[in-house]
């Protein structure tokens, strides 16, 4: 009996040693037990992330994810994981050809601004082109070189300090749109040169288009999140580092160039010109920045959630919070689903809410500003 009583334990150590050892092996060769379910990202299927993926995840660096679902229409397409969010292939592909032509459409507004307005004018809003105007006037018989030519000298310069301070993906879209920027002015510059006179008569009628084009092209070209370099990449370089808006950034850098103007043309005339051009443009800049950037936060209220829910996630693929709710004058039980969207997502969705419970009650809220997953990092 005391026998017994000893082999017991030895044989149960035994099994216990060659069960680490198993452990001991297993963990060395990396065979961990894993559940073969994929984890689900709003309703889609993601396949895990591998070690190396989540290496480069906990490093921050953005990983860009490929599977497979399926749409409304219950094809299959191949979807990536942009900013955390799924999108299809196509979707991802015309997002990033729609992107650069704004950026380029958005350069040739400002080049548009400077060669047929700001130059003849001698309206100096700031910025490198208004640098560029007054060193062209200045050093006229000294080197031969236009106003095109110094906005890229300048330009360069400046990119080279966006480059250190606003990392490599900002930059990379900033030299682009630089680029284009002045070269757009060397062209022009061909067409419309400085002994030309101004366009028509009237310089404040100049001065609106000048400012329309100049503040529209810099919206587009921010929200896009590049810059068209100069005084934008001083601007960018301020906000990044503190909580001063893009317009006041840039009116605190320009004001500086405009008081500069006055002891090159000696007008105090061009001096008010150019500083209520610059005062509109700062303003309409944050403007169509924030509204450019609005998206709408939708509430719905509603008794069939089934398909409001799925076109969310399958078609805008967006992801939603959904709660129980009773009805105050009814005591009916209710569905609330909360998302937040773009605005043509929104108005979609508006109209699949009517087709799929007409007694929904829909609330569409405009939001200032959005930060998370699938859109402006917090």
């Amino acid at each position: 009996m005391d026998r017994q009583t000893d082999e017991k334990p030895a044989e149960t150590q035994q099994s216990s040693a060659e069960n680490g050892a198993e452990n001991g092996a297993h963990k060395k060769k990396g065979f961990f037990k894993k559940s073969s379910a994929a984890p689900v990202h709003d309703g889609v299927n993601v396949a895990p992330a591998t070690e190396m993926g989540e290496k480069k995840r906990l490093f921050g660096r953005k990983k860009t994810e490929h599977h497979a679902t399926e749409n409304a229409e219950g094809k299959k397409e191949q979807m990536v994981m942009v900013n955390g969010r799924p999108i299809s292939r196509k979707e991802n592909t015309i997002d990033i050809v729609k992107k650069w032509a704004l950026m380029l459409i958005g350069s040739l507004m400002m080049a548009c601004s400077v060669s047929f307005f700001q130059r003849p004018n001698r309206f100096t809003m700031g910025g490198i082109a208004s640098v560029s105007i007054l060193l062209e006037r200045c050093l006229d018989n000294v080197l031969p070189l236009t106003q095109g030519q110094y906005s890229i000298i300048i330009n360069v310069f400046l990119l080279v300090i966006g480059l250190i301070f606003l990392g490599k993906r900002c930059t990379v879209l900033t030299i682009v749109c630089t680029l284009v920027y002045s070269g757009g002015q060397a062209v022009f510059e061909i067409f419309y040169p400085k002994d030309r006179p101004p366009i028509t008569n009237d310089p404040f009628l100049e001065l609106c288009y000048a400012v329309l084009l100049l503040g529209i092209g810099s919206a587009i070209i921010f929200n896009m999140g590049a810059s068209s370099g100069g005084t934008d990449i001083i601007a960018l370089i301020i906000k990044k580092y503190t909580k001063i808006n893009i317009g006041v950034a840039l009116m605190i850098v320009d004001y500086v160039i405009i008081g500069i103007s006055y002891f090159v043309f000696k007008d105090w005339t061009l001096v008010l010109y150019s500083s209520l051009g610059l005062f509109v443009k700062s303003f309409l800049l944050d403007g169509i920045i924030e509204n450019i950037g609005k998206n709408r936060y939708v509430t719905i209220i509603t008794e069939h959630p089934d398909k409001i829910s799925q076109y969310i996630l399958q078609v805008i693929r967006h992801g939603y919070t959904m709660y129980d709710a009773q009805g105050g004058y009814t005591g009916a039980p209710r569905k609330v689903l909360i998302t937040v969207c773009r605005k043509g997502e929104a108005l979609r969705l508006k109209s699949k809410v009517k087709e799929a419970d007409p007694e929904a009650f829909v609330i569409i809220t405009d939001t200032k500003e959005i930060l998370g997953r699938g859109f402006s990092s917090i």
